[in-house]
């Protein structure tokens, strides 16, 4: 239409050639966008680069605590419906239910119940597998009172030296821990791993046999872990990934909005 009225034509003629009322062409060269409609646009671009910062982990609660962090204060259900618009979702899933345990203190001694008062470490073996089929282990120790993973290693073979070595590591970085709480994989029951916890006086909490949830902070941890980082890109090599954990764990420790902040902004 500008191109034929830059021509000589009169609106008129092309109004009536283009059939189009003279009441259509006004509105559209009056046009404003609507204040609410400019600021969506400019809230789902922030919102979009804060989940793609955060490896798509957050949620509308999430989201709402990163905008509030940068002083911008909006319901939960606008963010939700721009969410919905612009196809940003959190790509965790429900959080599994843990079934209650019984603990049998003849077996083994299970201090689990009373790590959440008292200085307390958490220690477990994951499994990863690169893109050509290769798996490797990554072994994480979890402080059981600031809920940080305080050394972490990956190696392509689950052995004592491998967790030994590992809790070596966050030793050498913090002050050694009361108690430290594992599963009875042979790794943790190993001379070698008893005997490190023995020369640092740290007494040793166990998971009851067939009770796996009894180390549920650390076996959450490693799903998180999976689910918001590892499951979304390719590891073509051994040290593609070990950075890519380092990395994560960075933002995890530091950076990632943790449920006790969550529900602190957003109830």
């Amino acid at each position: 239409m500008q191109t034929l009225l830059s021509q000589g034509f009169k609106l008129v003629m092309v109004l009536r050639v283009l059939v189009i009322p003279k009441s259509t062409y006004f509105d559209w060269t009056h046009y404003h966008e609507p204040t609410r409609q400019r600021e969506d646009g400019i809230l789902t671009d922030l919102l979009l680069e804060i989940w793609q910062k955060n490896y798509h982990a957050y949620g509308a609660p999430h989201l709402q605590i990163a905008l509030a962090d940068l002083h911008l204060h909006h319901g939960i259900k606008r963010i939700r419906r721009l969410m919905k618009a612009a196809d940003i979702y959190s790509v965790m899933v429900k959080r599994f239910k843990q079934p209650t345990t019984t603990v049998d203190y003849k077996q083994r001694p299970n201090l689990i119940k009373h790590l959440t008062s008292v200085n307390a470490w958490s220690m477990d073996i994951t499994y990863l597998k690169l893109t050509d089929g290769q798996w490797v282990y990554l072994a994480s120790v979890l402080d059981l009172t600031s809920h940080k993973i305080l050394a972490h290693q990956i190696s392509a073979t689950m052995d004592t030296k491998l967790v030994v070595s590992t809790l070596q590591r966050a030793l050498s970085q913090h002050a050694k821990p009361d108690y430290l709480h594992t599963d009875m994989d042979s790794q943790f029951t190993s001379f070698g791993f008893e005997q490190v916890l023995q020369q640092q006086a740290i007494a040793h909490s166990y998971s009851k046999l067939g009770h796996p949830y009894d180390n549920a902070k650390i076996e959450s941890f490693h799903s998180l872990l999976k689910r918001e980082m590892i499951y979304q890109f390719r590891f073509t090599s051994l040290a593609h990934l070990i950075l890519a954990v380092a990395n994560y764990l960075d933002w995890y420790n530091d950076e990632r909005i943790s449920v006790v902040h969550r529900d602190k902004q957003v109830a």
